[in-house]
């Protein structure tokens, strides 16, 4: 654990801080199996009425595929502000932190979880194309196909001979 003392963020001085972790003691959130590695630098300012910290974070994650729950490493790299708040201000948005302490770490595994797409999935040019019972099609293929073959609606209609 990170923590830094909220008495400590005051006005016109920025706190800096570099710390490499595994965020060990913490619960992982899905889709997160485990951090093999992650340092991020940190730079927090008091602006006004609330704090911001200014992320940088590179990480290598171990996670699970959103489709089939296997498990694979995902490297991020990202950038981010965030506001850290008292309470819950009129916008809603920024981290609200209670207590006198910053806890740093979990801010940065926060951050961490909200970059991560909705549907986690490993690279998909290693996926099949088909298997038994399925066949993966992109939108212009789907498409093609369907206006290519005959609407099942009209299969009981008899057969009628064109008019010349």
């Amino acid at each position: 654990m990170n923590k830094l003392s909220k008495a400590s963020i005051v006005p016109h001085r920025e706190l800096s801080f570099h710390n490499e972790t595994t965020f060990a003691g913490y619960d992982l959130p899905y889709p997160i199996l485990a951090v093999r590695k992650c340092a991020y630098d940190v730079k927090v300012n008091k602006l006004g009425d609330y704090s911001e910290a200014d992320y940088t974070i590179k990480a290598t994650l171990r996670v699970e595929d959103s489709r089939d729950a296997t498990p694979f490493d995902k490297k991020i790299a990202f950038e981010e502000k965030a506001d850290l708040l008292n309470e819950e201000d009129t916008a809603g948005e920024g981290f609200i932190v209670t207590g006198g302490d910053v806890d740093l770490d979990e801010l940065a595994l926060r951050l961490i979880l909200s970059s991560l797409p909705i549907r986690l999935t490993r690279d998909e040019a290693g996926l099949p194309k088909s298997g038994k019972g399925f066949r993966v099609l992109s939108e212009e293929e789907k498409k093609k196909e369907d206006e290519e073959k005959p609407n099942p609606v009209f299969n009981g209609l008899p057969e009628y001979p064109d008019k010349k």
